[in-house]
């Protein structure tokens, strides 16, 4: 009898294991690929994703019909007349509608905004899309924190591509925002795109200088006199100048590396869960991370998936060079 409750326990645990490993999610093509050493990160996703393929029309073309939905609908409605307006938010289904009704409605209290965005919860990818976009791209805190607690983990590929193009933005806010969203929603497939934009180097450049130093001498020494005449008297009185002597520093360009904090908390947080070991020590070092990612972190990921590892070069290989995109790799960050 003890034998057959064994035997029982083990396939039972044998069944456990395979249905959760059937039950896990695939594994993201853009972590199975190293990051390649010149040119830019290829996106985890297509953006053509975010396109809609069956839209009824342009965003122009809805843009008058939402002023005019949020205006006879709300504003200064109570009771009735507004839950019902509220309720016909669920008419608004087509993709290339949803950004100018949500400027529409900028003004409204947050009861129909909080509305819009359950709408747009069960709209599907794209649905999930748009909440992403209010998540990165909105200025109020607390509506972004609403639209990202809307969002499905893990994320979506309409999510994946909508992160993507957010941390590609020149924009620092929208940058730090995206990389916030996509430690929240799991956002694994994204890891290759956080690692280039934890830091970014903007060019300072002006038409005059952005500073000046001067470090020198000054020395007095009598230029000339003037003769001074009075009564039974004469003299000279001195003119006194001056000589200034060192050197003088023009600052006219500077390099400005700005780090991203937000970015590089969820790369650490995001890579350390996964792979099962602290990335911290790779610290803001995009040449460091590169290095990682490819001789560590994909065969990590190959095996997982069940790729069979890459035969050895037959012949010596050059060196790996560096980067493109941390060419020039930012100094360390001073926290």
């Amino acid at each position: 009898m003890a034998i057959l409750r064994g035997m029982f326990a083990t396939l039972m645990i044998l069944c456990i294991a395979l249905v959760s490993q059937s039950s896990s999610p695939p594994t993201p093509p853009s972590l199975l690929r190293e990051i390649p050493a010149t040119g830019g990160i290829p996106p985890a996703v297509d953006p053509s994703i975010l396109q809609p393929k069956d839209g009824n029309g342009s965003a122009q073309s809805y843009e008058q019909s939402a002023k005019d939905f949020v205006r006879s609908k709300f504003g200064t409605r109570t009771g009735a007349k507004r839950t019902e307006g509220i309720s016909e938010l669920k008419r608004w289904k087509d993709p290339p509608s949803w950004q100018v009704l949500w400027d529409a409605m900028k003004r409204e209290k947050d009861d129909v905004r909080l509305a819009y965005l359950d709408h747009l919860a069960s709209q599907g990818g794209l649905g999930q899309a748009m909440l992403a976009k209010i998540a990165i791209r909105s200025d109020e805190k607390e509506m972004r924190h609403e639209a990202s607690r809307r969002i499905h983990r893990p994320a979506c590929d309409e999510v994946i591509a909508m992160l993507e193009l957010g941390l590609r933005d020149e924009r620092h806010a929208v940058v730090n925002q995206a990389g916030l969203l996509a430690g929240k929603v799991d956002a694994f497939a994204v890891i290759p795109t956080l690692i280039f934009a934890q830091v970014a180097a903007d060019e300072k450049k002006t038409d005059g200088d952005l500073a000046w130093i001067a470090i020198g001498t000054r020395t007095n020494y009598i230029a000339n006199v003037v003769p001074v005449v009075g009564d039974r008297t004469g003299a000279f009185q001195p003119i006194v100048g001056s000589l200034q002597t060192g050197v003088l520093m023009r600052v006219q360009d500077a390099m400005v590396y700005t780090y991203r904090s937000d970015v590089h908390q969820s790369l650490v947080a995001l890579t350390t869960r996964d792979f099962g070991a602290s990335t911290v020590d790779n610290g803001w070092d995009m040449k460091r991370w590169w290095t990682w990612f490819n001789t560590e972190y994909v065969p990590y990921k190959q095996a997982r998936a069940g790729i069979p590892p890459a035969p050895p070069p037959t012949s010596p290989v050059s060196p790996v060079p560096q980067p493109a995109d941390s060419s020039a790799t930012a100094p360390e960050s001073p926290t």
